[in-house]
């Protein structure tokens, strides 16, 4: 079993954090899967760039799928969120200059996708401390995902069920809120859209771009 870091913004934590979402999309990059370059025996790749597959050799997908950079089923997920820490209360400040390390935990973080709590409210982003997501340390972490399959398609594969997956359910589900104009109700596939659009910029869903589909489930605190 390995242990990688994975980035998730403040809406998809409180995606994971409600239980509503056990997939995740994240865009391909073209590889090798052997040393050599070009389309030469013995060399192997995937070429995202012109959507297909090159090499000597055909390659199935089964191939594609054990060169996932986020794991195999079985391996696991530490979630980099946005967070600030350790948060010492004025009581401790004495035994935090003695011992800082025995502070860092996730429990003397917090969480800017707490939504609800004073410490974590919108308003509260520009607040000092608040450290993005990509800097999060692996003991600042509190979410841990246990990948359980892993495969390769076209970002317009996606079905109705995995938009529900991916944490925007149907409805008036609350998650909707960061995914839909006001006022609109359009389907659950056009609400991914949109946030997909928001996350990687305007005409992203259009390039249609071979993604990693990533299933997993989250492991209690203790695991």
């Amino acid at each position: 079993m390995k242990e990688r870091p994975i980035l998730f913004s403040t809406q998809r934590v409180a995606a994971l954090l409600s239980g509503q979402q056990t997939q995740t999309r994240r865009i391909m990059k073209s590889f090798a899967f052997s040393r050599g370059q070009d389309n030469h025996e013995g060399c192997y790749g995937f070429d995202v760039t012109s959507h297909h597959q090159q090499g000597f050799y055909a390659l199935g997908m089964e191939d594609v799928n054990r060169h996932c950079p986020f794991g195999q089923p079985g391996d696991r997920l530490w979630v980099r969120e946005t967070w600030r820490g350790p948060v010492v209360p004025p009581e401790r400040l004495e035994e935090y200059a003695r011992a800082p390390d025995t502070f860092r935990q996730a429990r003397w973080c917090q969480y800017l996708a707490d939504r609800g709590s004073a410490i974590a409210a919108e308003t509260d982003r520009d607040a000092a401390g608040w450290q993005t997501a990509v800097h999060m340390p692996r003991w600042a972490s509190r979410l841990h995902l246990q990948i359980d399959a892993v495969r390769v398609e076209r970002l317009h594969d996606i079905s109705e069920a995995d938009v529900v997956a991916e944490g925007i359910g149907p409805g008036h589900h609350f998650l909707n809120q960061f995914f839909a104009e006001p006022g609109s109700a359009p389907s659950a596939r056009t609400r991914y859209k949109q946030y997909w659009e928001k996350h990687y910029g305007p005409n992203s869903w259009n390039v249609n771009p071979w993604v990693w589909v990533i299933d997993f489930h989250i492991l209690p605190a203790a695991a």
